[in-house]
């Protein structure tokens, strides 16, 4: 364990040197932002703000990949309407590169199929590591964000994919049970990351601004005053018949109804989320390692 551990941190040691000795504009290049997109429990549509909030990135020039990490249920090329020919299994086994790997979606939003390559992370063999990590390390010249899109609920990977992300975005909808579950997910990050103070939050499937505000203040009053976490709310998406429509068409409803009610509130999300201020802890490195969840702090 620890030769896997100290070869991993061998291969970033020697990616960090290479990149020094390309010159003095690669010091200047920014690493790509990972953003986590989480729920604490399934059918909130966690994975239709990840694929859209991509689809707008896109629209304003950013270079996007969403890694697909709910494994085995393929909700994110379902909903882009594109069948990929790879997988993240075909790069643990050597079959090809990282990138040869990456599927191509609408307005060339990329992703990364989880397939079944990923559901036994603690049995991967020296080689399968070293194969991952170098693969992760090659995104950041590929794009400029990373969305991760998490399994929904509790589990040591989704907390391990929240730990590495620059970002984390909790997705909920006024149903109780989603609410209670959000809660729980919150309260387990807390438990997981002590010195974390802040998350931030999206209200999905509202029926009024003023019920998204209410669900908002409910899970930021008690995240507050017993987590000592601060909610900052990206906004709220409403109920909207085009965006059942877009599902069942599989597509996207930024591309199929660019003028929808939630097609606009997840373009003013995205505009808000790119003006904030990127974190530098969410590096490619530092998700690896928490994926794979043995090695690191």
């Amino acid at each position: 364990m620890m030769d896997q551990a100290n070869r991993l941190r061998e291969l970033m040691r020697q990616q960090s040197v290479e990149n020094e000795y390309q010159g003095q504009e690669q010091k200047s290049v920014m690493v790509s932002r990972v953003i986590a997109v989480a729920s604490g429990k399934g059918g909130v549509g966690k994975s239709n703000f990840a694929t859209n909030l991509a689809i707008h990135m896109r629209k304003l020039g950013k270079r996007v990949v969403i890694i697909d990490a709910d494994f085995g249920l393929a909700n994110v090329e379902i909903l882009l309407g594109v069948a990929p020919k790879h997988s993240v299994s075909d790069v643990l086994n050597g079959k090809i590169n990282m990138d040869e790997a990456l599927t191509t979606g609408p307005l060339g939003v990329m992703f990364l199929s989880g397939g079944t390559g990923l559901s036994a992370l603690n049995e991967l063999t020296d080689s399968q590591l070293l194969r991952l990590t170098d693969g992760f390390l090659q995104l950041d010249s590929l794009t400029d964000c990373i969305i991760i899109d998490t399994r929904a609920g509790l589990s040591n990977a989704v907390i391990n994919f929240i730990k590495a992300a620059a970002d984390t975005i909790v997705v909920v909808t006024p149903d109780p049970t989603a609410i209670a579950d959000a809660y729980a997910l919150i309260k387990s990050v807390k438990s997981a990351m002590p010195d974390v103070s802040e998350l931030k939050m999206v209200i999905n499937c509202s029926v009024s601004d003023a019920e998204a505000n209410e669900v908002f203040e409910k899970l930021s009053g008690v995240s507050r005053r017993f987590l000592g976490i601060k909610l900052s709310l990206l906004g709220s998406i409403p109920y909207d018949t085009s965006l059942i429509r877009a599902v069942r068409k599989q597509q996207p409803v930024s591309i199929m109804f660019p003028h929808a009610e939630s097609s606009v509130r997840f373009r003013n999300i995205c505009a808000k989320i790119l003006q904030m201020e990127v974190e530098k802890k969410g590096s490619i490195q530092n998700f690896v390692l928490k994926l794979i969840g043995r090695f690191g702090k």
